[in-house]
């Protein structure tokens, strides 16, 4: 059965409504004077990485010689730097490294060429990534009205990236910065509005996003082919793709995406007007009087859902933008091949630092000095949450579980690679929940105690440590447990749920623990569960005399009820 991911409900088009209202209201492409070219994520109201070395870059005549400059309200400049075109046209620049402040101008220069930009920032800078469930926006969002009415601070700033699958400049060249407030933030990710929001709160200096995501993109969207050649997780989404377009002409390529587009419009039209005809009806119920979703798109070389689009349309377009780390959120349309979801995260990963990476585009002439592990940028991913089809609800492929379990691993096999846990989150039979907020939040909250060093930040999820099989039990401590509890059982009940008073007695009874052991055949059976006043958890099972195996909230959509003190669930382990 295939499973839609799709777009996120509500999501911009972003690409046509950037190119209409180019076209309305400023035909100029601010990113060009003359044979000098700035990257078009360079704009009035950026926000640019603090107390790092600031890139700066383009395209311009080779051998001739740049300038870039950062400049202060009464002119003053604070910080230069100066490099030459090289052979291929490219050019990067490095400013030195400044505390937060602002407002500061940026100046490109280049012979009788320039550009300026205004209004700059120096903060926090954070890019956003993955797919639907990243792209969900805020005017979307639950309680999402509210979140926009109460949004004035003029120093969170976001851009989004435009949606393509190849380089378009005139949509790169009318998306620009712009303050986090009413109206617009409406059209940010909810995940990562949430996040900026709660930095803002912690750490008292600007804070910047690129929102760069596609809803129902796999994660070899986002890497570069050569990468993807590598890697023998990756083979048989190329080898996919290249049957695809095997023997076809792009004349008929382009007619069957036009008629998928009629199709798809067409059922998203309906979908509004069942809305508006039955408010409060659940998206669910739309497809069963609508039909599922008309997904996927047919595949193409001009299609922003290919393997490698996104990457080569959007990411290779913003990098190496000086960065202070990223969010990932995806996975969800991976879950086919959730066996090689680890290999693909460890490569996206390796090859995003690399690409980042300042030393790897040659020194400028002036101003720039290297910064120790500059290549090793940190990575916030979030572990997937609860979810299931509903038409799979009585025989779950469990694939969700393999996906959440290589996030894991990654996360804790790759520095400065951190996790949070979403298992209190999640909808039946929605893959796009609604809450972003208790997403956002703990990815503020992890990225404040794991890369800003604020131990007072609530972060750590309860994890397996220990386990110890003894006759017909199973002991599991927890590492991070101080005030362990059950809490709910599913997140639709959690939200309201209230932890249990007496915790260190209260038995959890099978099917709604979340735990489940098996003995040496292999065969998993529902367990029993009690908290000890140690961190320890007590599993067993009246069916399996001696345990060899256990796991917790190893379903795709279950109970999942360990909490600790601060309110984090528990990660999934299987053992």
């Amino acid at each position: 059965m295939a499973i839609v991911t799709g777009i996120a409900p509500g999501a911009s088009g972003v690409v046509e409504s950037i190119r209409q209202s180019h076209s309305r209201h400023d035909r100029h492409d601010r990113t060009v004077s003359g044979s000098l070219r700035v990257a078009a994520v360079f704009s009035d109201r950026m926000v640019l990485q603090r107390d790092r070395p600031i890139a700066v870059f383009g395209t311009g005549t080779p051998d001739a010689k740049v300038v870039v400059s950062l400049s202060d309200d009464h002119g003053t400049v604070v910080a230069e730097s100066a490099t030459r075109v090289a052979d291929s046209s490219y050019w990067t620049a490095a400013l030195p490294a400044l505390p937060a402040g602002g407002p500061y101008q940026l100046n490109v220069s280049c012979e009788t060429d320039s550009l300026v930009f205004r209004d700059v920032l120096l903060g926090e800078v954070w890019f956003a990534g993955g797919q639907s469930n990243m792209e969900l926006e805020v005017h979307t969002s639950a309680d999402g009205d509210a979140a926009i009415a109460a949004a004035d601070d003029p120093l969170l700033r976001f851009i989004n990236i435009p949606k393509v699958g190849q380089v378009d400049r005139a949509a790169e060249a009318a998306a620009t910065w712009q303050p986090a407030m009413a109206p617009q933030v409406g059209g940010m990710s909810a995940v990562a509005y949430y996040f900026g929001r709660r930095l803002r709160e912690r750490l008292g200096v600007p804070v910047g996003i690129i929102d760069c995501y596609i809803g129902g993109t796999s994660i070899t969207c986002w890497m570069g082919r050569g990468t993807l050649e590598t890697s023998d997780a990756a083979r048989p989404y190329l080898e996919e793709y290249d049957r695809a377009i095997a023997g076809k002409s792009m004349e008929q390529m382009r007619k069957e995406k036009d008629g998928w587009q009629r199709t798809f419009d067409k059922w998203n039209a309906d979908v509004e007007k069942t809305k508006r005809k039955h408010p409060g009806i659940s998206q669910p119920e739309i497809d069963r009087i609508l039909g599922p979703c008309p997904w996927p798109p047919p595949v193409t070389p001009f299609s922003e859902r290919r393997v490698c689009a996104p990457y080569e349309g959007m990411v290779e377009r913003v990098a190496p933008y000086t960065v202070a780390g990223f969010l990932w959120y995806q996975g969800e349309e991976d879950e086919a091949r959730a066996d090689g979801y680890g290999e693909l995260l460890r490569l996206l990963i390796d090859s995003w630092r690399a690409l980042w990476d300042l030393d790897g585009y040659g020194l400028p002439s002036v101003g720039y000095q290297p910064v120790e592990n500059a290549g090793r940028a940190p990575f916030l991913v979030v572990q997937l949450p609860q979810w299931i089809d509903g038409r799979m609800a009585d025989d779950d492929p469990r694939h969700w579980p393999v996906i959440r379990a290589a996030q894991y691993e990654v996360s804790r096999e790759l520095d400065d690679v951190s996790l949070i846990c979403t298992m209190d989150c999640g909808e039946f039979d929605n893959i796009h929940p609604l809450d972003k907020q208790t997403v956002g939040d703990r990815l503020a909250d992890l990225a404040l105690h794991d890369v800003y060093g604020d131990d007072t930040a609530a972060a750590d999820s309860p994890e397996a440590a220990d386990v110890r099989f003894e006759g017909h039990e199973v002991l599991v401590t927890f590492a991070h447990a101080d005030g362990l509890h059950w809490k709910g059982t599913t997140p639709d009940t959690q939200a309201t749920a209230k932890p249990c008073e007496d915790c260190e007695i209260e038995l959890r009874m099978q099917g709604t623990s979340g735990f489940e052991v098996a003995d040496d055949d292999g065969v998993w059976s529902d367990a029993n569960a009690q908290i000890m006043d140690d961190g320890t958890v007590r599993v067993w099972a009246d069916a399996v005399r001696e345990p060899r195996h256990v796991r917790y909230a190893w379903r795709s959509w279950g109970p999942a009820p360990l909490f600790n003190r601060e309110g984090l669930p528990t990660f999934p382990f299987m053992r």
